[in-house]
């Protein structure tokens, strides 16, 4: 039996397995570039909240001491040099990030994982015609935008779009 025979037996399944990988390059690719963004925020938010922490107890002491201002506002300074505190956050933030988006591409990831890994030949072309069916409606409700709602109208109807 030629290679090219085994393809023409199999042709669905083959396809099945194309749109399964094809769906788990574009999950994992969001899923990354989401968990970069999520990384970004997760830093700047804790290192804002540490910052406003840090300055307020800068700001106020319970006794006159210059001593002890003097070592508020060195410890003020040392957590705005602080890059230990952004790298944990960073790769917390990331992670957060990978699995939100995994978890919102559960539908696809399954039916992607299940068109690539299954044994059985209807499960597996069966999963890849869900897929498909999954890409389609996704195609036309955020593609085209059908069947979302219009966010430019008010509630009266109007549109208020410029």
């Amino acid at each position: 039996m030629s290679i090219i025979t085994a393809i023409k037996s199999n042709y669905g399944k083959y396809l099945a397995r194309g749109a399964g990988a094809a769906a788990l390059y574009f999950i994992v690719r969001d899923a990354h570039n989401y968990g970069k963004i999520r990384s970004d925020i997760e830093v700047q938010s804790k290192n804002a909240k540490a910052a406003q922490y840090f300055l307020e107890n800068t700001m106020s002491i319970d006794r006159p001491s210059r001593t002890v201002a003097d070592i508020q506002n060195g410890i003020y300074k040392l957590e705005l040099d602080d890059r230990f505190r952004g790298f944990v956050n960073s790769i917390i933030g990331y992670f957060k990030g990978i699995g939100t988006m995994l978890v919102h591409d559960v539908v696809p990831l399954g039916l992607g994982l299940t068109a690539l890994f299954a044994k059985s030949r209807k499960l597996t072309k069966g999963s890849g015609i869900a897929l498909g069916i999954y890409g389609i409606y996704t195609l036309f409700k955020d593609g085209f935008g059908i069947g979302k709602p219009n966010h430019l109208t008010n509630s009266s109807g109007q549109d208020v779009s410029l």
